[in-house]
């Protein structure tokens, strides 16, 4: 009996080896590849990678603090000609960055309640295109959206400062935390809420009883996303600020002043926050919970009154219309073309610089794509295939780490972990840029991936196998073909978030210029209409993507 099973072994790898001389080349490729040791080769160029992008830049602003502890303390706190003015100054901007961002959530959060069921449980003519309108801010530059929001509120005499620095925060922050309600509420199944209503419980009884612990997750999980981009925003902020001062403000400042121990302990101070704030999302999302348990029975059935419904659904769309839609576009209506001509093709040559710029930008983006989908798809296997314990939730965590640090303060953090403070990789110029754009876009090329993996049928991938595919053919046949949609996604994600970014650029540029930071600086120039026609530009390219996502999805 073991003979003869020895025998048909041996039968079947002599059948196999001849077969295998038979296949195409490609196919020869593919069983080349798919060797154990390429496997563990790429999943170990991946995690180095990752720990070099991501860990890397973080744990060196830490060491550096912690090495210029004498420093920072001498320029800080105790500096012979100005005291402890520095100091005065990180207090000032952090007290201006923390409540900008707790009233701008806060008056998201009240919008984004009614409009994230208005888009999930109504059907109404317009919906797509306000459901598109909604999301546009997030691919467009922050430096358009202030000189927009700069415009619309200047028409009723807000100077730029704390109130205008505020409006603008809540057109940044609330595209960010009515998706994360849509899409709690997308993934709710409706029965519960027609079980409720079939027994005669009052819409607002089930409300807050059933569709509000459902939202649990979106409302805190966009809250501290909101918050956090809260934080870091620069372009928008360095436009409407007037002389308040943010923390992205003062790091760029610190920056251009050479004055790199303050700007350490300041990014230092938001890295670690932002930090904390990623690591709350997990444990309030599983701990906090809504009081549901008392009813009002009398009260809740009036709150639940047709009237009063579309009275809450009216003032919600007129909110979203009044303080994002119209002060997100209102430039388009002051673009004046005559103007705009003798600014852009006049004696400075504008055009140039914005063609330029403009190419600078596209560059960027298109290798930020390229780099991050080499490493992306990789490590989005690693999150979702290997099975390594409690390092695949560790990896899976510090993945959004980039998301939520203010980008200036990573900026800092990778000019002083590549620059010359540092390894001395790389210098201020294209090439950081390109490294900057790459750490803060890797988790919207990985998070569509791991999307669409974790959905995917893989017992398609099973049944090749076991028919005699290697594992890189059932790659590029069949596990390809299905994260399509979730790499053009992730692609188009990364490629307008490093269209848009500004604070991270303005830390590492040196002499090159992008869109946004061409934009920031027409602005502080004083040439408005250069300005204006820029964004408009640059808004068309994000409407242009927006509509591409929108189809793909």
């Amino acid at each position: 009996m073991k003979k003869q099973k020895l025998f048909s072994e041996q039968h079947r790898f002599k059948n196999k080896s001849e077969s295998s001389k038979n296949l195409p080349i490609s196919l020869k490729i593919d069983r080349f590849f798919s060797k154990p040791i390429y496997r563990k080769g790429l999943d170990t160029s991946t995690i180095i990678f990752f720990l070099l992008v991501i860990v890397g830049p973080v744990l060196y602003i830490f060491f550096s603090i912690f090495l210029n502890i004498p420093s920072i303390n001498e320029d800080v706190f105790n500096d012979e000609l100005i005291g402890d003015l520095q100091w005065t100054i990180i207090l000032k901007s952090l007290f201006n960055s923390f409540s900008i961002a707790g009233l701008a959530v806060c008056i998201g959060i009240l919008l984004a309640f009614p409009i994230s069921i208005i888009l999930t449980r109504y059907n109404f003519r317009g919906k797509k295109i306000l459901d598109s309108l909604i999301d546009l801010p997030l691919a467009v530059p922050t430096g358009s959206l202030g000189i927009s929001v700069l415009l619309f509120w200047g028409i009723f005499d807000i100077s730029p400062g704390y109130n205008l620095l505020l409006f603008g925060h809540i057109v940044f922050t609330f595209p960010y935390i009515v998706r994360n309600m849509k899409i709690v509420l997308e993934k709710a199944d409706t029965l519960y809420d027609d079980a409720a209503r079939t027994l005669g419980a009052p819409g607002f009884t089930i409300f807050r009883t059933i569709t509000l612990p459902l939202m649990k997750e979106g409302i805190i999980a966009g809250a501290i996303l909101g918050f956090t981009r809260s934080l870091g925003e620069t372009g928008a902020s360095i436009i409407l600020s007037g002389l308040i001062d943010t923390v992205p403000i003062v790091i760029v400042g610190f920056r251009k002043q050479l004055a790199i121990p303050a700007a350490s302990f300041l990014a230092g101070i938001m890295i670690t926050i932002s930090i904390l704030l990623l690591f709350s999302v997990k444990f309030f999302t599983r701990k906090v919970g809504f009081p549901i348990k008392k009813v009002w029975p009398k009260i809740e059935k009036k709150l639940s009154n047709l009237n009063l419904r579309r009275i809450r659904n009216y003032l919600a769309i007129f909110g979203v219309v009044i303080l994002i839609l119209i002060p997100s576009f209102y430039m388009l209506s002051q673009l004046q073309l005559f103007k705009i001509g003798e600014d852009m093709f006049g004696k400075d040559n504008k055009w140039a610089f914005l063609y330029v710029a403009i190419m600078n930008s596209i560059q960027i983006a298109g290798l930020a794509v390229l780099i991050t989908l080499i490493f992306g798809i990789p490590f989005a296997f690693i999150i979702t295939r290997r099975k390594w314990g409690r390092a695949i939730t560790f990896l899976d965590t510090i993945l959004d780490i980039p998301v939520a640090i203010p980008s200036a303060a990573l900026g800092f953090s990778i000019f002083m972990f590549w620059g010359p403070q540092g390894i001395g990789f790389f210098s201020p110029g294209f090439f950081m840029i390109l490294f900057v754009h790459i750490t803060f876009t890797f988790p919207y090329m990985v998070r569509p991936i791991i999307g669409v993996l974790e959905r995917t049928n893989r017992g398609v991938e099973e049944a090749a196998r076991t028919l005699g595919a290697s594992s890189f053919t059932v790659f590029r046949k069949i596990t390809l073909p299905n994260i399509k949609q979730g790499i053009i996604a992730g692609g188009i994600m990364v490629f307008t978030r490093s269209l848009g970014e500004t604070g991270a650029t303005i830390v590492v540029m040196g002499g090159i210029r992008t869109i946004p930071v061409l934009i920031v600086d027409w602005v502080e120039a004083s040439a408005m209409s250069s300005a204006i026609f820029a964004s408009f530009i640059a808004v068309i390219i994000g409407a242009f993507l927006i509509i591409i996502l929108r189809i793909i999805k």
